[in-house]
């Protein structure tokens, strides 16, 4: 299941992708103690974020980004607390 949310602060998804690229960033991962390697891809406009236990993908259209989050078996029980602030995050953002 992918994780949406429309553009209510920003006009298009070139923006989206500058403000999420401004707000995901290693630093801010190690704010939730989360370390990750963070790559963002300025021609597809995609950002991609790996660590220890899961695989966050983020693609950003015409009207929403989408956000797609593998969990290993260890944090599934999580995903659904995780989704949700990761949902909350990103609508607060784009």
């Amino acid at each position: 299941m992918a994780i949406k949310a429309s553009y209510n602060k920003v006009e298009d998804k070139a923006a989206a992708y500058q403000a999420v690229k401004e707000f995901i960033t290693p630093e801010t991962l190690e704010k939730w103690k989360v370390k990750a390697d963070v790559n963002y891809d300025d021609g597809n406009q995609e950002i991609h974020a790996k660590g220890k236990g899961f695989e966050l993908n983020i693609n950003f259209l015409d009207t929403e980004a989408q956000a797609e989050l593998k969990l290993s078996m260890l944090l599934r029980p999580l995903k659904g607390k995780i989704e949700e602030n990761l949902e909350k995050q990103l609508k607060r953002v784009v």
